[in-house]
């Protein structure tokens, strides 16, 4: 696997990592305290439903969770 890829996660080990529901992260995201392509993107943007995966470093690092 590419090493650069390897640090997204996909939305329920995330969950699992942070300790949270996934409601909640998708609330953080929704407020823009989580941004775009820093720590989530969607697996296919062309889709109106998304698929999301998690820079799991990112992520933990602005929720403090390390």
């Amino acid at each position: 696997m590419n090493p650069a890829l390897a640090d997204w996660i996909k939305t329920a080990q995330m969950c699992e990592d942070l300790g949270c529901h996934r409601n909640t992260l998708l609330r953080l995201k929704d407020t823009g305290y989580l941004q775009e392509n820093r720590h989530w993107r969607k697996v296919n943007p062309l889709s109106p439903r998304g698929v999301f995966v998690w820079h799991r470093t990112r992520t933990l690092l602005k929720m403090d969770a390390t």
